[in-house]
């Protein structure tokens, strides 16, 4: 092994606690997020129509699909495993935009803004779908080539 990549392997064990840390926040975040998402009839929002509730399922899907990752990637943090269950949660995800694109819970009464606000839930929908293949390719792979690592 030459001193760069035993440097490399070094940076790689130090920021093990860091990334675990950043998996803990993201679970916070993603709890505080669920719990505004479940509570959005109390802020009054004039712009959501009773049809969000259709939506809320999806959503909460991505969101507990998220929790689940980010715990999983705290107990067993390996490349190939990381892209496949990003993979996972971007499906989730993806469903979440759709159903919102198709059932659409919005009122804005302003210009041409509906259309625009679609069209972007495309935009990342397409991309969402991209980060989908992007993630299972590499985990894949990542498995083949370190097969050790399971």
């Amino acid at each position: 092994m030459n001193p760069k990549e035993s440097d490399i392997s070094k940076k790689k064990k130090d920021a093990g606690p860091f990334r675990k840390i950043g998996y803990v926040v993201v679970i916070l975040i993603m709890i505080v997020i669920l719990y505004l998402v479940r509570n959005y009839e109390d802020w009054h929002f004039k712009f959501l129509t009773k049809e969000f509730s259709k939506v809320l399922f999806y959503i909460e899907l991505s969101i507990y699909a998220n929790i689940v990752a980010n715990i999983l990637f705290i107990l067993y943090d390996n490349r190939w495993f990381k892209h496949l269950i990003q993979a996972v949660t971007d499906v989730a995800g993806a469903l979440s935009l759709i159903m919102f694109y198709v059932i659409y819970p919005l009122n804005i009464e302003h210009g041409n803004w509906d259309k625009w606000i679609k069209i972007g839930l495309l935009v990342i929908f397409g991309f969402t779908v991209i980060s989908i293949v992007v993630n299972l390719v590499k985990g894949i792979r990542y498995l083949v080539r370190e097969p050790e690592a399971l």
